[in-house]
């Protein structure tokens, strides 16, 4: 009986096996983590979000073998970047910033890794869409149940509350597991074209049902964040999937999606307007204001920008009388190009030019996978009126879609990505040293960057709890865990502030805390220059030395840095200090 030869398997299929494996299970961990317990509100989570992204980054890096995880060119903006991040005012949010970029980085290169493994698509795919359904049940159950139980319980209390979380919990607009409700929507945009992926797949009835359920309560909440920006991302999206999700009735429903974003983003508009208590006023208005104070830090500051991580220090003196406070520009783009400078516009534009090669590809190509790079432009589009690209909850995932979008686009081309392991040990004679040059920088850069998130976790856990301790009333032990995040962290101006803050209002009587709150303050001062508070607390230790002088210029400074609030400016400070003017 004739024997039919099989083909030999690959010299090391067992190992590609569990190498997708491994990063399908990083994805997955990383994805729970970032949007269950988002690290702009859980400083644990941020840690592990770091160790995770550092593991699937050396995995990732092990199985591209000689294959560059990013372009060539942007090795030449490496110096541009070292030297705007030393150049820094303040160096701590400096490298907080560059820690959140490459977070963004290693997560699309765990994404593109991805791209290359049909199942693992599907698992990120299942995973979101799992996340976006219990993401839309938190906001529904704040929405009806949460927030009018803490609204009765707050109006009944004897303590005042703040006009702020009143209005917040009497507009209901709710966030989910995430901090603002437009962080909720900008995610919504995500899932949604995903679980209408899913809903299309599914031929069994009762898997449609559920995936069907999932899609009408995302879109509910979705629908009670009363997000703007979360509603435009969310049409962008779910247009760019109408390809592959109904490309037989494409054109009738893209017009529908549109009338229905427009009429929808007018009701959301009204009714943010005419919130009865909100702070603020026109959103649309706010924004511009926040886009005209970015435009004149690129004007003011062009080569490397006013420092990462900076905006939210440098903005009181752009602010103008009817413009709100605020750390974040509203627009990303804007926020990253005065931050670090004209030049950062250079990889923005190779990117973004990048990416819309591949999603015009995809889209004329009618391939699977548009839905994934939809749901990517999604996010790109969300950041020109908002700042979800800050929000690690949200911006992972995201990172995650745009790294897929650039996976290889047939079969061949994932053979062509695995043939370089395959050919490792020849491969690894001819480029051994190289390679090992390589392998040498990305353990450096994979050890600071996990360093500084445990060292950033420890510092911002301890100062938690000291801000916890102090609102208790245990100031003793406040003041213990200030000094241990101070240790922790020596470069934040943060843990010093608050211990030179906690000194002024509880331990002005003792002569060893006021030097230590007075030595707090003035390191405060020198760690970030730029902040108008910083200033105005060290303004009060010379004021309560009755060195007049001293006291005055300090708050002329903050004066300078901040115009336009009342109590920094010169005449009231001399006031205060009993000086007639």
């Amino acid at each position: 009986m004739p024997t039919v030869e099989r083909p030999a398997a690959p010299p090391d299929a067992g190992g590609l096996t569990r190498d997708r494996l491994l990063l399908r299970a990083l994805a997955c961990a990383l994805l729970a983590l970032a949007v269950l317990r988002p690290p702009e509100t859980y400083a644990w989570s941020g840690a592990a979000c770091s160790v995770l992204l550092a593991a699937a980054g050396c995995l990732a890096w092990l199985r591209s073998a000689d294959l560059p995880l990013l372009p060539a060119w942007t090795a030449g903006l490496l110096p541009l970047t070292l030297v705007a991040v030393t150049a820094a005012s303040c160096r701590a949010r400096a490298f907080d910033e560059a820690g959140v970029a490459l977070t963004l980085i290693l997560a699309a290169i765990l994404g593109r890794a991805l791209a290359q493994d049909t199942s693992g698509r599907d698992t990120v795919a299942g995973i979101l869409v799992a996340l976006g359904s219990i993401a839309a049940v938190l906001a529904v159950l704040q929405h009806h149940v949460s927030y009018p139980e803490l609204l009765r319980g707050l109006m009944t209390a004897a303590d005042p509350v703040s006009p702020y979380v009143i209005a917040r919990l009497q507009g209901g607009r709710p966030s989910g597991p995430f901090t603002l409700p437009a962080a909720l929507g900008g995610f919504f945009a995500l899932t949604l074209p995903l679980t209408l992926l899913l809903l299309r797949r599914r031929a069994d009835r009762w898997q449609q049902g559920a995936v069907l359920g999932a899609v009408l309560i995302q879109a509910y909440a979705l629908f009670l964040t009363r997000s703007l920006g979360g509603l435009a991302a969310t049409a962008v999206s779910l247009v760019l999937s109408l390809p592959i999700l109904a490309p037989r009735r494409r054109g009738i429903l893209l017009t529908a999606v549109a009338l229905a974003a427009v009429a929808i983003g007018f009701l959301f508009l009204q009714a943010r307007r005419i919130e009865v208590g909100a702070p603020g006023g026109d959103p649309l208005l706010l924004r511009a204001g926040n886009w005209r104070a970015a435009a004149e830090m690129i004007s003011d500051h062009p080569l490397l920008g006013t420092g990462p991580g900076s905006f939210g220090t440098f903005y009181p003196r752009y602010l103008r009388p009817g413009m709100n406070e605020t750390r974040y520009a509203h627009d990303s783009y804007l926020q990253v190009i005065s931050g670090w400078g004209l030049w950062s516009i250079v990889p923005i534009s190779g990117f973004l030019l990048a990416f819309a090669t591949r999603l015009g590809r995809a889209w004329r190509g009618r391939a699977e996978d548009l839905p994934f790079a939809a749901a990517a432009a999604a996010f790109l589009t969300h950041n020109l009126v908002d700042f979800t690209a800050f929000l690690p909850g949200v911006a992972i995932p995201s990172a995650l879609l745009v790294g897929m979008s650039f996976g290889p686009d047939d079969p061949i081309a994932e053979e062509a990505a695995d043939a370089p392991r395959q050919a490792a040990p020849e491969a690894a004679r001819g480029l051994g040293l190289a390679r090992a040059w390589r392998a040498l920088a990305a353990a450096a850069v994979m050890t600071v960057f996990v360093g500084h998130a445990l060292l950033s976790a420890r510092a911002e856990i301890l100062l938690q709890g000291a801000r916890s301790a102090a609102a208790e009333g245990h100031q003793t032990d406040a003041l213990a865990l200030a000094r241990r995040a101070a240790r922790a962290r020596p470069g934040d101006p943060v843990p010093q502030a608050f211990i030179a803050e906690w000194v002024l209002e509880h331990g002005m009587n003792e002569e060893a805390l006021r030097r230590e709150g007075e030595r707090q303050a003035e390191r405060a001062v020198r760690l970030d220059p730029e902040s108008a508070i910083l200033h105005h607390n060290l303004s009060l230790y010379f004021r309560a030395l009755g060195e007049t002088a001293r006291a005055v210029r300090e708050q002329f400074s903050a004066h300078q840095l901040f115009p336009l609030r009342e109590t920094y400016r010169l005449p009231q400070a001399m006031k205060d200090a009993g000086i007639e003017p």
